[in-house]
């Protein structure tokens, strides 16, 4: 491969996509003079300290334009490579060999790589969101909170209906939680069950749903529209304690931030998880699932953890002296 000075990445996935992408910008700037980015989450790149130029998707002409012949142009297509398909490399690997560094082969447990944002800098508006959430939840009697995602796979980007007042409709967007070709999700009647038993046991931690407006609710959780780099914030805080949550965007967003506890049915954190998490495999018949999308949902079905074993892990590992 011809040695370039510069590199600009078409990023085409969804916010855990380009969330796990960013991890890698470190890397990327270390090795080449700039870095330019394209992509629907413009914010994302944004928040990077190593990114130089951030380009919608509407401005790929001018992003490519703006490309010299010393500039590699990456189009993003790691979803469609062999080793990928085939779960012999993990997400941030596959990013590193299409940009041209050579991969960690951290393939087992998953990957090392930490998110590393600064979300305040070029929206300093979070800063306030992020306070107002954490006194709603000091006034509400709570000491500290964790977040928490069962639900996933829907883009924050998603074409609303409006209401009669003009404002967006999510009521008139119905979530199916299996609409992706590998099932993720935590079924709601356990997850119900996990927070009833989560609150009985630790009184004084609030608890805040990740989620869009027409994902599952749940009692007694705290519950916001807000951007998700607002969560990134939120987890910066000593009064998080961590989050629970499935393989989805929250746990690619604030990796390496604070602690994790991730529950994963098809999918595996080989390919798309983090070592340093608490990673809790589900049984399910995977050997013959691949991650290509071509090939339509997997109905295999998921022997998902009791929410009494799940409080017993997430009580260790974000309250008990398991290290971060």
């Amino acid at each position: 491969m011809k040695n370039y000075k510069n590199i600009l990445v078409d990023v085409r996935g969804g916010t855990g996509k380009n969330f796990a992408f960013i991890s890698i910008a470190k890397e990327l700037k270390e090795k080449y003079e700039h870095v330019s980015v394209i992509t629907p989450y413009f914010d994302i790149p944004l928040s990077s300290p190593y990114v130089d130029k951030t380009y919608r998707p509407d401005e790929i002409r001018s992003a490519i334009e703006d490309a010299g012949d010393d500039t590699l142009i990456v189009i993003d297509h790691i979803y469609d490579t062999d080793a990928f398909i085939r779960k012999e490399i993990s997400y941030q690997d596959a990013f590193r060999l299409a940009c041209g560094l050579k991969a960690k082969d951290e393939k087992t447990g998953g990957t090392t790589a930490v998110s590393e944002l600064n979300p305040t800098k070029p929206f300093p508006y979070l800063d306030n969101q992020k306070n107002e959430i954490l006194k709603a939840i000091k006034d509400n009697g709570f000491e500290d909170f964790i977040i928490v995602q069962f639900t996933g796979s829907q883009s924050p980007l998603t074409q609303v209906p409006s209401n009669e007042k003009g404002q967006p409709d999510w009521s008139k967007v119905p979530y199916n939680g299996q609409n992706t070709g590998l099932s993720r999700h935590y079924p709601k009647d356990l997850a119900d069950e996990f927070i009833k038993l989560f609150r009985e046991a630790n009184p004084k931690t609030a608890i805040i749903n990740y989620s869009l407006p027409n994902e599952y609710r749940f009692d007694g959780v705290f519950q916001y529209t807000v951007p998700y780099l607002t969560y990134y914030e939120l987890s910066k805080l000593p009064e998080c304690k961590g989050i629970v949550a499935i393989d989805s965007s929250l746990q690619h967003m604030v990796a390496g931030v604070t602690k994790a506890v991730v529950l994963w049915a098809h999918s595996l954190p080989d390919s798309f998880g983090y070592k340093y998490n608490k990673n809790i495999i589900q049984p399910c018949k995977r050997d013959g699932i691949k991650y290509f999308s071509a090939l339509g949902p997997a109905s295999n079905r998921v022997d998902y953890i009791k929410p009494e074993k799940l409080l017993d892990i997430v009580n260790d590992k974000l309250f008990g002296k398991e290290d971060k």
